[in-house]
């Protein structure tokens, strides 16, 4: 006996394509043969380095970093001041770009004062396929490139540099030697500079990229080979932008696939590197190695 044939009404063919369309959206926005270890670079038509709440960021697995001591260097941190760091990685076939998300209670931005310290984190890019030999800042014949976000960067980035009148408002000055035509109020790092007198600014004399008068990027590029031997690349071509959430940081960073400088880390779509990850936070006074560093190191792997 025959089955019996039920009609297929026009509304059931309507719906079926819809769900078939979504299917498929679904699967085209879902990072491609991932699978499930280390870190996955999703291909994208743009990387978002200008929004860390873009969508795009959501076409990338998160995944979760493990932060510990800081036990390899004087000084240490024994105790990290942040735990874990949520990682998502895109690239568009001309940069690369990581997001960073972690919690951190108290905004530490302006670091005017000796006793300021930033929030800040950063990404570390090296050779091979999870290395853990290159996670102290690389080796002496196989260099890191670190890509190092600051907080007080970014509020210069968003607001202007920020100097003395904004932490002591109330100040009385009579003078800045030698700038004596110069009302002391309007004193800024440029009355030195048109004045010729920035050997009274040592950092700004001798060209210090942490004493520029102003900055263009909240994320410096710079190179390692090995412990205390990190310097600031000659070309600055990073960018990025770090907003506040309602429990910390959301931290958006990037760079060209390919390599500007002598040692920087370059990049080829469907390959395997080696990355980590630190985080430092400002409240507990972290600074330079006194950090959150990733536990281990992680592979990164480029979508083609």
């Amino acid at each position: 006996m025959s089955p019996t044939v039920q009609p297929i009404s026009r509304r059931s063919i309507l719906k079926g394509a819809a769900a078939t369309a979504g299917v498929a959206a679904l699967a085209a926005c879902a990072p491609d043969s991932f699978d499930g270890s280390g870190i996955h670079v999703q291909r994208v038509g743009r990387v978002p380095d200008d929004d860390p709440n873009h969508h795009t960021w959501g076409a990338a697995p998160a995944t979760t970093v493990a932060l510990g001591p800081q036990d390899m260097v004087l000084p240490q941190k024994l105790v990290p001041s942040v735990t874990e760091v949520r990682v998502r990685a895109l690239h568009d076939g001309s940069r690369i770009g990581f997001l960073l998300e972690w919690d951190d209670a108290d905004v530490n931005d302006l670091t005017v004062r000796n006793e300021d310290f930033r929030d800040a984190c950063a990404v570390l890019l090296a050779p091979g396929e999870a290395d853990a030999a290159l996670r102290t800042m690389g080796a002496a014949t196989i260099p890191a490139t670190l890509l190092h976000w600051k907080a007080d960067w970014q509020r210069d980035v968003d607001f202007g540099r920020k100097g003395l009148e904004d932490v002591y408002p109330n100040r009385s000055i009579d003078v800045y030697t030698p700038l004596w035509n110069v009302a002391p109020l309007d004193v800024e790092i440029g009355s030195y500079v048109d004045a010729g007198a920035t050997e009274w600014l040592p950092g700004l004399h001798v060209e210090n990229p942490m004493s520029a008068a102003e900055h263009t990027t909240p994320v410096e590029k710079a190179i390692a080979y090995g412990f205390s031997t990190t310097f600031t690349a000659p070309t600055q071509d990073t960018r990025g932008r770090g907003v506040r959430t309602d429990k910390g940081w959301k931290v958006a960073i990037s760079k060209p696939l390919g390599g500007a400088d002598e040692g920087e880390m370059a990049f080829q779509p469907g390959a395997t590197s080696t990355c980590a990850f630190a985080v430092w936070s400002g409240a507990f006074h972290d600074a330079g190695s006194r950090k959150a560093p990733s536990i281990t190191v992680h592979a990164l792997n480029l979508a083609p």
